[in-house]
């Protein structure tokens, strides 16, 4: 089952450097910047469903490899996205998995994800954007942008976690 998830994962990964980014506004002229995180989105939906230290691997790697592609420095993504994905795994076993605090999660995902990113940025000089403008400009737009997409993601991680799995209480017990 884990091996859907890696490669649905770079399939998301290969959409957000491509083919989407004429999709976005940016491209067209808009003063608004989207930033599409469709990996984020995936990774905290798989949070909800796999054991912890597989999600932190995954997110690591991926981050990893965001760096390598499209990062200033390494290490900020392979950073941030280990810490993402252990905060929804956090989440996830707290609350129960309804799908608005599935929302919620992956809306406090999104962000965490975006206003780290910027910290690190801002603490190494890769950017001199004021929090402000970088807030309103670029996190609301793309958080909102990543939520609108990250839902289907969402489903789709579910319907195929649900599609795979065994039927027993105590491995869904022991895999937490």
């Amino acid at each position: 089952m884990k091996k859907y998830f890696v490669a649905f994962l770079s399939l998301l990964f290969l959409l957000e450097g491509s083919q989407l980014q004429w999709l976005l506004p940016q491209s067209w002229g808009s003063p608004f910047v989207i930033v599409p995180q469709l990996v984020v989105s995936g990774i905290v939906a798989i949070s909800f469903y796999l054991p912890r230290r597989y999600v932190l691997l995954i997110s690591f790697v991926f981050g990893l490899l965001h760096d390598i592609v499209y990062g200033p420095a390494i290490g900020i993504q392979s950073f941030t996205l280990p810490l993402v994905a252990y905060g929804a795994y956090l989440l996830s076993g707290t609350f129960s998995l309804y799908q608005w605090i599935a929302g919620m999660t992956l809306l406090l995902g999104q962000l965490s994800c975006f206003l780290v990113t910027y910290g690190w940025y801002r603490l190494f000089g890769f950017t001199d954007v004021s929090f402000s403008y970088a807030f309103w400009i670029h996190m609301v737009p793309s958080v909102m942008f990543n939520l609108l997409v990250g839902y289907p993601i969402y489903r789709l991680i579910r319907w195929i976690y649900q599609k795979k799995r065994t039927r027993s209480v105590i491995f869904d017990t022991i895999l937490r």
